[in-house]
């Protein structure tokens, strides 16, 4: 199989992306195949759910493509990601491998879609940062508005002063966009870059995070395709912390989408 013999059609449906890959999965398509994933996964509209009746893997060992896409992006954002597979063969060479380890399999797309849990838009903040000497103070006021939105009282001090070392550490020539989810009982604020930390920026970030954090937290790095990645803050919202939303007249900056 030739490295060109994949197509890939994406098409939004319902707020969820619809990934239908037709053709070869070798390994010269195996890297192509995970990028358009975690490229989808990370633009995270509600879900991604990928079609696979018309993908022929040269070999079985190649569908840890999926798992690997979902321990990458389900850590963050944590998007929902299905597969969609009516083929008989194709689905019992994912079963014999014991695969999709993680991920919901569905013989229809429209089963896929109606089983997606849906991340209302107003719990999420994509925003393109200025790449100016402003950026911190733009970071910490989207993100101080963002939990005045989500009537988090506890993280009011937290985490927009998380934001602020996050982008921070980021040198990037690109402009960077400011990503802040709410699911649950957890606050999510990452960075969509292109940059790259060593050891030593990554140990001075997570150092500073810990002295700021008065809550539980984990951070990490997650690649999003095309040479970006997301490194982010996962923050715990206590269960007592929570007061009425405050209802703020929508700025720009929360319906722009990075």
């Amino acid at each position: 199989m030739g490295g060109d013999s994949l197509e890939v059609d994406v098409r939004e449906q319902n707020g969820v992306l619809v990934v239908r890959f037709s053709g070869g999965l070798d390994w010269s398509t195996y890297m192509r195949v995970q990028d358009v994933l975690l490229d989808c996964a990370t633009k995270e509209l509600v879900g991604v759910v990928v079609e696979l009746d018309d993908l022929v893997a040269e070999s079985p060992a190649l569908l840890v493509v999926f798992d690997v896409v979902w321990l990458s992006a389900a850590r963050w954002p944590g998007i929902s990601l299905s597969l969609v597979v009516n083929d008989h063969r194709l689905r019992s060479a994912l079963e014999s491998r014991g695969l999709p380890r993680h991920i919901p399999m569905y013989s229809t797309t429209a089963a896929a879609l109606a089983a997606v849990v849906r991340l209302r838009y107003e719990d999420r903040v994509d925003a393109a940062l200025p790449t100016c000497r402003c950026l911190p103070h733009v970071a910490e006021r989207i993100t101080e508005r963002a939990c005045e939105r989500w009537g988090i009282q506890s993280l009011l001090d937290v985490a927009p002063q998380v934001a602020v070392e996050l982008v921070s550490h980021v040198e990037d020539e690109n402009p960077l966009a400011l990503l802040l989810r709410m699911r649950n009982d957890k606050m999510s604020v990452a960075v969509r870059t292109t940059t790259r930390l060593d050891l030593r920026q990554w140990h001075t970030m997570r150092r500073n995070v810990a002295s700021i954090a008065v809550c539980n937290f984990s951070m990490g790095e997650t690649p999003a395709g095309g040479g970006r990645h997301i490194i982010w803050a996962l923050l715990d919202v206590p269960e007592d912390s929570h007061r009425p939303p405050s209802y703020l007249t929508d700025a720009p900056v929360f319906t722009h989408q990075a």
